[in-house]
């Protein structure tokens, strides 16, 4: 019998950011049902619960953790690795949406949305390159399609998904020593609570269409995805930026 899967993530530890809801916590379900025990990370422990319980397998915990309250996020990879066990692969969801117009876009709120969206991101990267934390493997950036195709007043948000993408590029050559790759994927339009949101205020599923010619993604979409790249079927594939986005990159107008 051929057991062969390529796919199989049972002998990984992945470290989720964001993992509380939306494409984070659709990707530690999906990742868990692969086979991966799972180190969730976010701020509120109630939602954190919640995605706990909904993980396949056991050997999984959560870390609560805001991200932008400390320059040195050494401690969370402390805890992750507590059990003596390093990590194979650390994807980052976590991040906020930001629309905002030029005249109200003072230096504060710039730096606010750069904090989370991708000082963290960096920061995360850095503690995960040492070697008493990782043994080798895969790093995930959530982008978005918004770096390469900003729609109206995303100024600051399509700035850090922009640094995202042009930094994986540049710490794939300084990873890569240490057998680790490291990649974005960039999703169009998601069918997550924020979606919901811009739904009840008036958002019709008519104009995504044509946004995106494939219509509305889902979560699951975004998640199988990661796991691709934290898995060994991705073993040739770094410093990449790749589009998730149904079709909307192919809508010019």
């Amino acid at each position: 019998m051929n057991d062969f899967n390529p796919l199989d993530l049972s002998d990984r530890k992945i470290l989720i950011t964001g993992a509380s809801s939306g494409i984070g916590r659709a990707t530690a379900v999906y990742l868990s049902k692969l086979g991966a025990k799972l180190v969730l990370v976010a701020r509120n422990e109630d939602r954190l619960n919640d995605t706990l319980d909904k993980l396949e397998g056991d050997g999984h915990i959560y870390i609560v953790a805001d991200l932008i309250e400390s320059d040195d996020l050494a401690y969370l990879f402390d805890e992750a690795v507590s059990d003596g066990v390093k990590l194979n692969g650390l994807v980052h969801s976590a991040g906020i949406p930001f629309a905002m117009p030029l005249k109200f876009l003072t230096k504060k709120r710039l730096i606010d949305v750069f904090n989370i969206n991708y000082f963290a991101f960096i920061e995360l990267a850095r503690q995960y390159s040492k070697s008493k934390y990782n043994k080798g493997g895969s790093i995930v950036g959530v982008s978005s399609i918004a770096s390469e195709k900003p729609r109206l007043c995303q100024t600051a948000y399509a700035a850090t998904k922009a640094a995202m993408d042009i930094s994986v590029q540049a710490l794939s050559l300084e990873l890569i020593k240490n057998d680790i790759r490291i990649n974005t994927v960039l999703p169009g339009m998601i069918n997550t609570d924020i979606i919901q949101v811009s739904k009840n205020q008036g958002l019709s599923m008519d104009s995504v269409g044509k946004r995106q010619i494939m219509g509305m993604g889902q979560p699951n979409d975004i998640a199988s995805t990661i796991a691709f790249l934290i898995s060994d079927m991705s073993n040739f594939i770094t410093g990449r930026n790749l589009f998730v986005d149904g079709g909307s990159f192919l809508y010019l107008s």
